[in-house]
């Protein structure tokens, strides 16, 4: 395969911010032509959002923006799993406060809609599975192999601490005592630990309750007609708020709720959190205090901070997320210290992220384009854009890349006029980056405030899925068609290839008219894909990220076998996620590449992030799938582009827009024809011909194209003057840029009225 030079790109995307960008990429020349854009330090630190905690580490909550890897477990030696199920989430009655099964590392799951119940180990990952009783109902309350249900028993509400055994099965029913006849069955509140739980039952007017696991016993917290709030919980004591007292607030002792109470005497009521005898609160001012809790001089624990609430741990220890800047951000274990006074630790350090680790990779017809993250000189928070960068492979085999440059804003913003402006920026799940096929991406939209993925793009066509029950077929803003359930789609040019009705087939029709394109073909796979991707001659399809995949070469009718595991289609080759082993493997095909590099190998490494889902595919690699190179974010917060030698298809326009007629007697009224390529081309010629005389009356022609051609025609012959009415041939022809097979050329006519 011959290696020449690819000048692709110029002039197409112009520079909001020239030079703007992080530094200058760094040539590697080790192996495969690759380069590497440097990502500098940003304005942001890696994510956490503590919702539960302990000494073995901290499960956050949407770090990401990911639905799909939405709960997160992050340990203190820097280690973490994505993608947890969803704990039991209770919703008590009126609202009151949604109440998380989760305590520490120890979380519950509900097994579908069935009786199946399970208790996960966050840190270990181990799972204990069980049935729930016959008539029992499962509460929030948990610890490592328990969990309190309730049980109506001769009209009454009873409790129920059942010992899950090690190894799963059915539980050991341990009746909870002290349960007074006259309990409400609505749990609305509850905080709890390793020792045992507050819980209120009937809310604001209820009944407030002290759980201790040992010894199984239930203890009413006399209510002297304040009407108690339950507010937070300690090692040894219980916050309440007296909403009969002006909303006084008291202390009550754990062991002994009957006894005298500590009237709480603070600066603050909002977000506290108790750590022995002592309140820790946000200041307001974005510290975080502590204050003795009868009363005292506040001490500054952080001088920055998340401005939450403090997570009280299943250890007895407070969490939460600050430091004394970017520099020095952690989620923070706060204990007392050998004075009996709150001191703050560092849990989990959060370091700097660079302006690239928000995510978001496209390589398309030869430009790169990554998700950047900034923070203008006249704004507070931190925004995001989108990078641009040419790349070029000269024939020696050097990659280059032009520096970075911004290409638009990433942020999405609402129409003025509502009397509530405001922006949301792109993040998360905003940052899967498609690639359009003309050497840009498709821009991320919003629905009722989610964001609406594109499943694939090619030219002036997408395919969009707003939610997981429909996906539509859009023509720019127009939508062309739509399906009511799971259809693997991909768009090659103005062809729509979907999953067929039978096992193991595709089909293909043409857009904008849907109509088809010949029968079914038949791919080679045992199921109806749930992916496919078609470039050129290839076809990929899956069954699904963890079952069997294949390639078909629509040219020798054959199936090249191929990873299992989410993937990405080039020309000439398929890049693979390898989970297990955090790589990314790449597979070239026969007719690509010489008989002995067919087939798997490593290729590099696989980022991860906190918060984020399996499918890394346009968040941290992609690949050209227009004849070019491969991109990926390193753990170093760097954007590496490797061009694997293969041989690539030869070029050919894959969708064409060109009017019928043209009426030049308007004013202003013109011919303007558009090609869609394969790949980039080197240039262009449009000649045009008159039908009736067989004569050349005009020829146009252009520089390098990544994707698009477009020509106008005024309807001017070589004098200058409008062509007589009639037919026109046109012939477009263009070199490809990597001078790999013959000139694509494409055909049409024209009928104009002047």
């Amino acid at each position: 395969m011959a290696l020449t030079v690819l000048a692709v790109g110029a002039g197409l995307m112009p520079s909001a911010e020239a030079g703007s960008g992080p530094g200058a990429a760094v040539a590697d020349r080790a192996g495969m032509p690759t380069v590497t854009l440097k990502g500098k330090l940003g304005p942001l630190t890696k994510p956490s959002a503590p919702v539960s905690a302990d000494a073995a580490g901290v499960l956050s909550y949407g770090t990401g923006n990911s639905p799909s890897a939405a709960y997160t477990w992050e340990r203190p030696n820097g280690t973490y799993v994505n993608g947890l199920p969803k704990p039991v989430i209770l919703s008590p009655p009126n609202n009151y406060n949604s109440l998380w099964a989760v305590n520490g590392r120890f979380a519950l799951e509900r097994v579908g809609t069935t009786s199946a119940y399970r208790i996960r180990n966050y840190d270990t990952g181990k799972v204990v599975q069980f049935d729930l009783p016959t008539g029992d109902t499962a509460t929030s309350v948990i610890a490592e192999n328990r969990l309190l249900t309730q049980r109506k028993t001769a009209g009454k509400w009873t409790l129920h601490l059942l010992e899950i055994p090690a190894a799963g099965g059915r539980p050991v029913d341990r009746p909870v005592s002290g349960v007074p006849d006259n309990l409400p069955g609505a749990i609305t509140h509850v905080q709890q630990d390793a020792r045992g739980a507050a819980i209120t039952f009937g809310g604001w007017s209820g009944v407030q309750t002290l759980l201790d696991f040992a010894t199984r016993r239930l203890t009413v917290v006399p209510d002297n007609a304040s009407r108690l709030n339950l507010m937070s919980l300690s090692a040894t004591t219980v916050l309440y708020e007296a909403t009969n007292e002006d909303f006084k607030s008291y202390l009550v002792d754990r062991d002994h709720p009957d006894g005298p109470r500590t009237l709480l005497n603070v600066d603050s009521s909002v977000n506290l959190a108790l750590l022995g005898n002592w309140a820790v609160y946000p200041d307001g001012e974005d510290k975080l205090v502590a204050q003795p809790a009868a009363g005292g001089a506040a001490r500054t624990l952080l001088p920055q901070a998340s401005g939450q609430r403090p997570v009280t741990g299943a250890d007895g220890a407070l969490y939460t997320v600050g430091g004394t800047g970017p520099d020095d951000w952690a989620v923070r274990r706060i204990t007392l210290g050998a004075d009996g006074a709150p001191v703050a630790g560092v849990h989990i350090p959060l370091p700097r992220q660079t302006t690239y680790d928000v995510g978001g990779v496209a390589v398309d017809q030869g430009q790169l384009r990554v998700g950047t993250l900034h923070l203008p000189s006249d704004a507070s928070r931190a925004t995001t854009y989108l990078s641009g960068s040419s790349l070029s492979l000269t024939a020696s085999g050097t990659l280059n890349a032009t520096p970075p440059r911004n290409v638009g804003d990433l942020g999405w913003h609402p129409p003025a006029g509502d009397g509530f402006p405001y922006d949301t920026q792109c993040t998360g799940q905003c940052l899967r980056l498609v690639g359009t096929g003309e050497g840009d991406v498709v821009r991320s939209s919003l629905n009722r405030s989610n964001y609406v993925p594109t499943l694939t793009a090619s030219g002036r066509y997408s395919v969009q899925r707003p939610d997981p029950w429909f996906q539509y077929v859009y023509d720019g803003t127009k939508a062309l068609s739509h399906t009511d359930h799971w259809h693997a789609a991909s768009l090659w040019g103005s062809q729509l290839w979907s999953a067929g009705t039978r096992s193991g087939t595709v089909t293909a029709v043409s857009l904008p008219s849907m109509k088809a394109l010949g029968s079914a073909v038949s791919v080679g796979a045992p199921c109806v894909p749930t992916e496919i991707q078609v470039v050129g001659r290839w076809i990929y399809w899956s069954c699904g990220p963890n079952k069997k995949a294949g390639v078909y070469d629509r040219t020798t009718k054959r199936v090249i076998k191929v990873p299992s595991g989410y993937a990405q289609l080039a020309d000439g080759y398929l890049v693979s996620q390898n989970d297990a082993a955090a790589r990314l493997s790449i597979t070239y095909f026969p007719g690509a590449v010489p008989a002995a590099r067919v087939g798997t190998s490593d290729l590099a490494p696989l980022k991860n992030q906190v918060g984020e889902p399996a499918d890394r595919r346009g968040r941290f690699w992609a690949v050209d799938r227009f004849g070019g190179p491969l991109a990926y974010l390193t753990e170093a917060g760097d954007v590496t582009v490797t061009w694997p030698r293969v041989t690539t298809s030869p070029l050919a326009v894959i969708s064409t827009d060109s009017p019928a007629r043209v009426d030049l007697r308007a004013a202003g009224s013109k011919y303007t024809g558009v090609w869609h390529l394969s790949k980039p081309a080197a240039r262009w010629k449009l000649t045009i011909v008159s039908a009736a005389s067989g004569k050349t009356v005009r020829t146009l022609t252009g520089g390098p194209a990544a994707g698009r051609i477009s020509a106008s025609w005024d309807g001017t012959g070589p004098g200058g003057k409008k062509v007589p009415t009639g037919t026109y041939r046109w012939t477009l022809t263009a070199p490809a840029a990597d001078h790999v097979g013959r000139s694509a050329t494409a055909k049409g006519s024209v009928a104009v009225r002047s």
